[in-house]
């Protein structure tokens, strides 16, 4: 579930690769001694990260890099490496073709491929990890290496004279000396699942919700976590008919403000759709369905969402105090079935840059197995403290 960055080298550098020189010209080309077409231009979406701890104990550092594919040619991403510092670091992490094509994205439709069309944009999504908050570098860029297609008869007249293949450097990233917003539990009681969590082995329904908002693009749901429930001995997130939402375990539990703070939004009239079926979006705002949304202050934002329909406890304009019931937890939106979607932005909207946060408390009990199909245990069962729980966690929460 991890990545392997415990190769990370001892020193660390301040470097900040992805500043052009005054010819405006990237770092990584200034080099050059003849005028070359450059086809990759690669950008971090959030040049700064905070790095996370994870139930795992490891310290992650999550971020997603734009590829655009400024060729004629379509693009075939083969190796991704992240460096130390600046172009002329160590290598600290390889991902190669199947790994760079489970963690990429087409911009407007499409993932699971490596492949990036002429004239379109890739996503490529990073979460790296490391044993320690002190091995994580300061700064680091990378370098992709990339093929092209031949040109075929109807291609445009300079086709030809781009590139068959590349190593191009780009998104550069700094980590900052920052701790993510430690916050009370949103739910409470025994076996939770945190689904579409932190994961380095692919794209997941939150890791691959990067979107056209608030006129950049932007990871959106970056920290976000699926709260269900699972029962451990069955493994399964339901009992009795998987047709209703009574039947499964999360639906109709309470959520709990994470913190004191002032109500900016709710939602409470959408119907809880049936569990299995997608509903159809009239606006890309009734993603979240019912939901609430607490300002906890500093400029961050709490955002609950897929609430049980006409069950919010609270209006616009309430103050709120850590661990008070907001509503209930159910199946409205764009949801699958009966769970919470929490994170913390910058906005009361999506629209606002996602914010790292733990959770100041909670159990590991378990861990479901990546295919699903089995229930191990977790790297150190216990009570944890200012971790967020990665992908397939099973925990508990006092009441």
């Amino acid at each position: 579930m991890t990545t392997g960055c415990t190769d990370t080298p001892e020193s660390t550098s301040t470097a900040q690769p992805h500043r052009t020189s005054d010819s405006g010209i990237r770092a990584g080309y200034q080099d050059a001694e003849t005028l070359e077409f450059s086809p990759l231009i690669i950008d971090p979406l959030a040049t700064e990260v905070v790095p996370v701890e994870g139930s795992d104990g490891r310290f992650w550092v999550a971020y997603e890099l734009s590829v655009f594919n400024a060729s004629p040619r379509d693009a075939t991403l083969t190796q991704v490496e992240t460096l130390l510092g600046g172009e002329n670091g160590d290598v600290i992490t390889t991902r190669d073709l199947n790994r760079v094509a489970a963690n990429t994205m087409l911009l407007g439709g499409g993932e699971g491929s490596s492949e990036i069309p002429a004239g379109r944009t890739a996503i490529v999504v990073l979460r790296d990890s490391y044993p320690s908050r002190g091995e994580i570098p300061t700064s680091f860029t990378h370098r992709i290496d990339a093929t092209f297609a031949a040109p075929g008869d109807d291609a445009p007249r300079l086709a030809g004279i781009y590139p068959d293949q590349v190593e191009a450097i780009g998104g550069a990233v700094t980590t900052i000396d920052a701790e993510p917003l430690v916050i009370g539990a949103p739910v409470a009681g025994d076996n939770w699942y945190a689904n579409n969590s932190l994961e380095s082995l692919a794209l997941n329904h939150h890791s691959n919700v990067v979107i056209p908002v608030g006129g950049r693009i932007t990871g959106a749901e970056r920290y976000g976590i699926d709260f269900m429930k699972v029962d451990p001995v069955a493994q399964s997130s339901y009992n009795g008919d998987p047709a209703l939402n009574t039947s499964y375990l999360a639906f109709d539990e309470p959520l709990l403000a994470v913190a004191d703070g002032r109500v900016v939004r709710v939602t409470s009239d959408h119907p809880d759709v049936a569990p299995k079926v997608l509903a159809d979006l009239q606006v890309v705002d009734d993603a979240t369905g019912n939901q609430v949304v607490i300002d906890i202050g500093g400029g961050v934002y709490a955002l609950y969402a897929h609430m049980k329909e006409a069950s919010a406890t609270v209006e616009v304009g309430d103050i709120v105090t850590k661990g008070q019931e907001i509503g209930r937890l159910g199946n409205s939106g764009n949801t699958s079935e009966a769970h919470l979607h929490f994170q913390l932005q910058r906005s009361p909207l999506l629209s606002g840059e996602n914010v790292a946060w733990v959770l100041e408390r909670f159990e590991t009990v378990g861990a479901l197995a990546p295919d699903g199909e089995a229930v191990m245990p977790p790297p150190d069962v216990g009570i944890r403290s200012a971790q967020l729980p990665i992908q397939g966690t099973i925990f508990s929460i006092p009441r």
